[in-house]
């Protein structure tokens, strides 16, 4: 005779929630709530998920090949699991090496060039490029064109040599000294910091001088009252008494309150080499600052500018000494560059390529001031930029720089998944039944309403992901090639943007291809037929993931229609941020098919149509 569900056995106790009509609710409300709570970790809880999801997997359908008749075997299991764990470090290592020292390298020149570009600027570049570049064309068509060799002809005859030089010199300089510095600066920090143990401030002295006042000063009522009570001991009150009767009788009290400070920093092992870490870097910077000004930075950088300009691809259009010689004059004013430019003209024959260049650069920049000032469709742009302009670009950089930070931390989070995975991975068996015998303590009912929810969804995000990953790989590696054919810059970088959107369905190729057409325009040398061919690469490779690798890889597990991805999009992305936009599709297939409308989800979910019986 069966027994009564609603009756405690001894094997089963009590569950803390009954079978009433809020618990389901309240259930998944805390367990929502939870997630939400826990979302600044779901880097590492997620890469842990699927890892172990994407070995478990591999084993277990490597397992049902190569021994049907045993697919359950602990040892076989045990190989075939770390034999397949060491692959996937492995090849995890092997895309670092390629891929992290370019991206890191390409990041911080981004962020240098970045900073050093105003707004100004940056519209100059983008008018250029886009509306002067057209204008340019159509008016003077390529250089062989007569049309071309008379413009060129009259903008020399007007004596204007030097004023497009004049007008992308600052664009030059930036970028050149930025990508010398992402080269050359980690290097030399690095060398300064392991000399930093001799170096000319030694660290109390630092410390005294710049860290102790801030500390003192975060928390004055606290280390006063502390100081006053220290001296209203009897043997050192007849002290107190005649320091308070001296006229500098506070900055003596914070001098012994300091040097309180200082006792408490080296009481503390912990915030002593955090501090120590910090004065070693305030050193460092100190003697990069002044190493820049030294004839071997000079030497150095003379080195990278001539390989720089050796290369026809870098856009560089003057010799080392011409751009020395302009460096120093252009903060002088236009008229003094100007000057600078014919008496290198009286000294050295200018090239061809130069006339074209300078001729190019100061008639497209007309062309495009011409556009902004007079054209109707500038008219709503202007009017924002001009307010708005400056705001969008430092917010750019901050969130960029931002940016930069999370993926220089990535590593470090990948490194604690793959350490999690494998334990989780070699104790599979015993973490199921770990999590099995939750059945058996008083979170029974939570666990009958959580644990089948969350296994189809767990199974469904990363089937989805398991593929997903493939195609993003795909994507990012297509894109490298495209980017690095068109000849646009910051393309590991890029190609890491294509990589990150891959996840975000439909909106992500959009979202990716806005940072690639922007570079392909603002890059020196950009223009809007590489935008074009930006465009034209990127809709050949969403192509091919859509007719080719999704259906192959993925299939039509992940299929619901665009506007409705677009509104879970919006919504999960206001709650949940990026992983909003990454995992609110998979969760919400799982809320439409299965607890919605009971549809199956082929291999993953199948639901129970048995008849019940009254």
């Amino acid at each position: 005779m069966p027994s009564d569900p609603s009756t405690p056995t001894a094997q089963s106790p009590d569950s803390i929630l009954q079978q009433n009509w809020w618990h389901k609710p309240l259930i998944w409300g805390v367990f929502v709530a939870l997630t939400y709570a826990l979302r600044e970790f779901f880097l590492v809880g997620f890469l842990t998920f699927l890892f172990c999801f994407i070995v478990r997997s591999l084993v277990g359908a490597i397992a049902r090949r190569i021994a049907p008749h045993r697919p359950d075997s602990h040892r076989l299991d045990l190989i075939l699991t770390l034999s397949i764990f060491s692959c996937l470090c492995l090849s995890l290592y092997g895309l670092g090496r390629f891929f992290v020292p370019p991206l890191i390298h390409e990041g911080k020149s981004l962020v240098t060039q970045m900073k050093q570009t105003n707004a100004v600027e940056l519209q100059n570049t983008l008018l250029s490029n886009t509306a002067g570049t057209w204008k340019f064309k159509r008016q003077f068509g390529p250089p062989e064109d007569p049309r071309y060799k008379k413009g060129l002809a009259q903008f020399l005859a007007a004596g204007r040599s030097g004023a497009g030089l004049y007008q992308e010199f600052p664009q030059l300089h930036s970028r050149l000294k930025a990508e010398f510095e992402a080269n050359y600066e980690q290097a030399q920090v690095l060398q300064l910091q392991s000399q930093a143990s001799g170096a000319s401030v030694p660290f109390k002295t630092w410390f005294m001088e710049f860290k102790a006042p801030d500390i003192f000063h975060a928390k004055q009522d606290y280390y006063v009252s502390r100081w006053q009570a220290s001296q209203a001991s009897d043997d050192k009150q007849d002290e107190a008494k005649s320091l308070t009767q001296q006229t500098d009788f506070e900055s003596l009290r914070d001098e012994r309150i300091r040097q309180r400070i200082w006792a408490d920093v080296n009481a503390d092992p912990v915030l002593l080499a955090q501090l120590k870490s910090e004065w070693a870097q305030a050193i460092s910077i100190q003697k990069w600052a002044e190493f820049r000004e030294s004839p071997a930075y000079q030497a150095e950088f003379k080195q990278f500018y001539e390989t720089q300009f050796a290369d026809d691809s870098n856009n560089v259009p003057i010799d080392y000494a011409y751009f020395e010689t302009l460096a120093a004059a252009y903060p002088k004013g236009k008229q003094a560059f100007l000057e600078a430019v014919d008496q290198h003209q009286q000294t050295a024959k200018e090239s061809a390529a130069h006339q074209q260049f300078d001729f190019e650069s100061a008639t497209k920049r007309e062309f495009g001031q011409q556009w902004w000032a007079t054209s109707p469709a500038a008219d709503w742009v202007r009017e924002h930029a001009t307010e708005d302009g400056p705001k969008i670009l430092a917010a750019g950089v901050k969130q960029f720089d931002q940016a930069l930070g999370h993926v220089l931390r990535v590593p470090i989070q990948i490194g604690t998944a793959l350490l999690l995975a494998v334990f989780m991975l070699i104790e599979w068996d015993s973490v199921k039944t770990g999590v099995a015998n939750i059945r058996n303590t008083r979170l029974r009912s939570v666990f009958d309403e959580i644990a089948p929810g969350v296994i189809a969804l767990g199974k469904l995000i990363g089937k989805s992901f398991q593929g997903q990953v493939v195609i993003a790989v795909i994507n990012a590696f297509l894109t490298l090639i495209a980017l690095w054919i068109i000849g646009v810059e910051y393309k590991f970088i890029l190609a890491m943007v294509v990589f990150v959107f891959s996840f975000i369905p439909v909106v992500g190729v959009i979202l990716s291809g806005v940072p690639l057409c922007g570079m392909a325009i603002l890059q020196p040398g950009g223009s809007l037929l590489m935008a074009v061919q930006v465009i034209a690469a990127v809709a050949l490779i969403h192509l091919i993931e859509g007719m080719v690798l999704s259906p192959r890889i993925i299939g039509k597990i992940g299929h619901l229609h665009p506007v409705l991805v677009i509104a879970i999009l919006l919504i999960a992305e206001h709650f949940f941020g990026m992983w909003g936009l990454v995992l609110g599709v998979p969760v919400a297939i799982y809320l439409i098919r299965v607890v919605l409308l009971d549809l199956p989800i082929p291999g993953i979910y199948e639901p129970d149509r048995t008849p019940e019986l009254e």
